[in-house]
C-alpha cells in the first residue's frame, strides 16, 4: 500500500510503484469509480489498439461486413427510388 495526497485543484498522483503494478504509464486513460465513502476505485482502460488485437481473428473481417452493408444499402436505395 502507498500514501498519496490530494492536491489543491483535486489531482492525485498514484505513485510511481502502484502505477508499475497497475501497467499504468504516461497518456494512459483511467476509470474513476466511487465504490462507498472513503473508497474510489481506479481501473485502467485499455487502449484501443490493445482491445483490436485482443479481438483479432475472433470477428468476421471488415471486407467481409462492408461488402453485406454495400449490397444492403444499395438495395435500399434501390427500393426507395421505384
Amino acid at each position: 500500500m502507498a500514501l498519496a495526497k490530494v492536491g489543491r485543484r483535486g489531482s492525485l498522483v498514484i505513485p510511481a510503484e502502484e502505477r508499475r503494478r497497475a501497467g499504468i504509464g504516461e497518456g494512459d486513460r483511467v476509470e474513476v469509480k466511487f465504490e462507498e465513502e472513503g473508497v474510489i476505485m481506479v481501473r485502467k482502460i485499455p487502449s484501443l489498439e490493445r482491445v483490436q488485437r485482443k479481438l483479432a481473428g475472433r470477428l468476421p473481417q471488415w471486407s467481409r461486413l462492408e461488402g453485406k452493408a454495400d449490397k444492403l444499402v444499395l438495395q435500399e436505395v434501390r427500393g426507395k427510388n421505384r
